[in-house]
């Protein structure tokens, strides 16, 4: 039983939390398109809260993958995704620098791009986090406070050391096509399995984000 009654989201709020519903793909309310203008509106709203640019860059990165393993609205750009990623991310880092989990995902979003060494800088103060500060991630936050360090440090090492498998740029397109095909069939588990097949097999990130435009069109 509530003792005290919450108080009324704000107009802000309100559409923050329905940006963060719209973008949860285990959600039958799913709409990545949505969820983007829906934390748009909540930053128009009120600018001054970091999390909601963290939120609408994290939707921005993972906008190609999702285009592959459930499907996105004809309006997003793949070609524009990842650079309004890392605008939307570095103003949320200006606005709070201890926002953990935002080093983790820019990194992942200068993989995207070719840019290793800022990819390697970001990732490298996720993964040397202080266990404090990995203490106070966000309840949003998309990764389990007790495992973030690890996290970052694989991402760190598959950076440094390749995946270990060997390369097979010629499988991955196949990989990516029957995860479409998937996605089509409603089997998102068997889809995200192909996605992380062609993960492991492409020679890069960078690689794998023009090869993703190229099949998704």
């Amino acid at each position: 039983m509530q003792l005290f009654p919450r108080p009324p989201l704000s107009q802000d709020e309100s559409h923050f939390k329905a940006g963060l519903r719209h973008r949860d793909r285990n959600k039958k309310e799913f709409d990545l398109g949505l969820a983007v203008e829906y934390f748009k509106e909540a930053i128009r709203l009120n600018p001054g809260i970091g999390s909601y640019y963290a939120e609408l860059g994290k939707a921005y990165v993972a906008a190609p993958l999702l285009a592959v393993t459930r499907g996105i609205s004809d309006s997003f750009k793949l070609d524009e995704c990842i650079d309004l990623a890392i605008e939307a991310l570095d103003k949320a880092l200006e606005m709070d620098a201890s926002q953990a989990e935002t080093y983790l995902v820019i990194g992942e979003a200068y993989l995207y791009k070719g840019n290793v060494a800022k990819a390697e800088a970001a990732l490298r103060f996720a993964a040397n986090i202080s266990s404090v500060s990995v203490l106070l991630l966000s309840p949003l936050s998309f990764i389990d406070g007790r495992l973030f360090k690890s996290y970052a440090e694989r991402r760190l090492k598959v950076l440094q050391e390749g995946s270990g498998e060997r390369p097979a740029p010629d499988l991955v397109e196949e990989h990516l096509r029957q995860a479409m095909a998937y996605r089509d069939e409603g089997k998102y588990r068997m889809a995200d399995t192909q996605l992380r097949q062609a993960f492991r097999l492409a020679p890069d990130w960078a690689w794998l984000y023009k090869t993703i435009r190229k099949v998704v069109g």
